[in-house]
Formats: C-alpha cells, sequence, structure tokens
C-alpha cells in the first residue's frame, strides 16, 4: 500500500511538471524579473511585450499583468482570512468555506487579483470539506509545486498572476483527469454572467442581486 502510494503521487508530479514545462516559456513574471535588464531584452526578442488583440484581459500568462505588491499591501488590500490563506498559505477548517457546498454558475476568481482559476462546470463534491474542481479554467492560470512543509507529500496550487496560494492537487479527482484540486474558498470569488470579479475584501460581502426594472404600465 505504501509503494502504491508513493507511485500515485510520483504519477501525479509527472503529470504536473509535463504541464509546467509546456507553458515555461510563457510563464509570469516573476518577483524581481522586472528589474533585470536580460530579461526584458529576452523577452523583448520573443515578442511578448506585444499585446494581441484577441488576449483575454484576464489571461494569467501576460508578463505585463503580472501583480506584485508589498507585504504590506496586500494586507491593507485583504482580510485577515484572505490574508492567512493567500500569502501566508494557511488551510481553511474543512467546511467553513462559504463556496464549499456552493452549487451556484460562474467563474471562481482569484480574490488577490482577479484572474479567472476555475469554472463551477469542473466544481464537484468531494465530501472533503472544501470547493473541489478537476481541472483549472484554463492551465495557464494556475502554477503547481512541491509542498514540503508537511510530513504528507502534497502539490501546492498558486495564481499564475500573483502567487497567491490557493490550496493543493491530489490525484483521486473524478475522470477525465482524475485530478482534485482542493481550494480554499478564502482565495476565491465566485462571478456570475454580467458581473465583475472584486478584490480584497470586497469579495467578503454577498453580492446584491440586481432588481428586475419593471417597465411604466
Amino acid at each position: 500500500m505504501r509503494y502504491q502510494a508513493w507511485l500515485g503521487w510520483l504519477v501525479l508530479v509527472m503529470i504536473l511538471c509535463a504541464a509546467a514545462c509546456s507553458r515555461a516559456a510563457d510563464r509570469p513574471r516573476r518577483h524581481g524579473e522586472a528589474d533585470s535588464p536580460d530579461g526584458n531584452e529576452a523577452r523583448a526578442k520573443r515578442g511578448d511585450d506585444a499585446k494581441s488583440p484577441d488576449a483575454s484581459p484576464d489571461a494569467a500568462d501576460d508578463d505585463a499583468r503580472f501583480v506584485h505588491k508589498t507585504d504590506r499591501e496586500w494586507r491593507k488590500i485583504l482580510s485577515s482570512r484572505q490574508y492567512r490563506v493567500t500569502r501566508e498559505k494557511a488551510t481553511e477548517e474543512p467546511g467553513t468555506g462559504k463556496y464549499c457546498h456552493t452549487k451556484d454558475p460562474g467563474v471562481y476568481h482569484c480574490v488577490c487579483c482577479g484572474a479567472a482559476l476555475f469554472d463551477s462546470k469542473a466544481k464537484f463534491e468531494s465530501g472533503t470539506g472544501w470547493p473541489s474542481f478537476w481541472k483549472p479554467a484554463d492551465k495557464k492560470h494556475v502554477n503547481t509545486a512541491l509542498d514540503l512543509s508537511a510530513p504528507e507529500l502534497r502539490v501546492e496550487v498558486t495564481c499564475a498572476r500573483c502567487d497567491a496560494h490557493l490550496g493543493h492537487v491530489f490525484d483521486d479527482g473524478p475522470p477525465p483527469t482524475g485530478l482534485r484540486f482542493c481550494i480554499n474558498s478564502a482565495a476565491l470569488d465566485l462571478v456570475a454572467e454580467g458581473q465583475q470579479p472584486r478584490i480584497g475584501r470586497k469579495a467578503v460581502a454577498p453580492r446584491t442581486k440586481a432588481k428586475k426594472q419593471h417597465g411604466k404600465k
């Protein structure tokens, strides 16, 4: 059983590494790269600085849109719970997140930068106490990395645009991917069609439904 568990983790890591390698050439700019002349020259040669007219406004692989803020700025924008989860890599208690059992349609966006992360169509009830998805909205919008902070080997999931900690991904999900993205509600903002993403504390309050316009008799 121990061998099978490690084999499962090895397969998961190989899948995630392959996905990471496929987008390595156009990954988001990391901290400090903006000040590197060599990095700027390399991006200029690749044409990364040229904006495509078809580019999505929330494309996390757009170098120019990578979000970097100081710790003080994050504390000012985020609620204490959002900050602990997204910047300090804390984990919500199971069953306490507001999106744990939500079935409303929409797209889940990053509460730190507004990037589109997960579609409600990929959400499923995992019975774990955390919102679970079998795939991201776009694989370029999330990053994965080995998490060795606990005795159990895990794979961390972060926002590709702002490095916000989202949760972890496991290999016990449903078909067709077999993956379970186990995500903290505090890192998310559910955005329905026609709505705009909310950043930080603004995402804590429930959304108000638009009032219906009645025509004059």
